[in-house]
């Protein structure tokens, strides 16, 4: 597993230096000795993509299995290192799936880095916050809630090892708050700001 993970690794090296000989040789052989490793699939049909030659691509992506996740964390990794063509990715993800608000979010915010706040505008008028607000926010808020809720009843009734069990995972609900929240509350700051 370690194999695979290097051989990954030095393929995308060379693919974001656009070194993309080099990062098919890798590719390939990384799939001869993993012909069922997904993300190998569709980082060759990206290659093959990007050097012009679509057509063979096609056959990759389609052993590739969940393109729209694998071409969105690319275009993630693309973001800083190359703007341009994580750019390029990003539309293919609006046109994938047009109401995804993390695709619509990370394509202003390279507009933005761009300067280009035009497009930037378009890409943040296409949020829609609140649904993010919703399940980034309210759903494990309520969940937290039901859970000091459970947790508080039990440590009533004298069951206290399930209820510090329950207490517990309701703490974890506030990582998880924390961690989601920023970005509902970007989105909805974002949308606002390009009106």
């Amino acid at each position: 597993m370690e194999a695979i993970g290097k051989m990954l690794e030095a393929t995308l090296t060379h693919y974001e230096k656009k070194e993309y000989p080099e990062a098919e040789k890798i590719v390939d052989e990384l799939l001869a000795a993993n012909p069922n490793f997904h993300r190998g699939w569709f980082l060759k049909g990206i290659i093959l993509e990007e050097t012009g030659r679509e057509a063979e691509a096609a056959k990759f992506m389609e052993k590739a299995g969940n393109v729209f996740t694998l071409m969105f964390r690319l275009a993630l990794q693309l973001q800083d290192i190359d703007p341009a063509r994580a750019l390029g990715y990003y539309e293919k993800l609006t046109q994938m799936d047009p109401h995804n608000n993390m695709v619509w979010f990370n394509k202003g915010l390279v507009h933005e880095k761009l300067g280009d706040r035009t497009q930037a505008g378009k890409c943040f008028k296409n949020l829609t916050p609140a649904r993010e607000i919703m399940s980034r926010i309210a759903v494990p808020l309520l969940f937290m809630l039901f859970l000091l809720g459970g947790g508080i009843t039990m440590m009533m009734k004298g069951d206290k090892t399930l209820a510090i069990l329950v207490l517990v995972s309701a703490v974890f609900c506030v990582f998880w708050l924390k961690r989601d929240m920023g970005t509902a509350l970007q989105m909805l700051s974002k949308k606002s700001q390009y009106k």
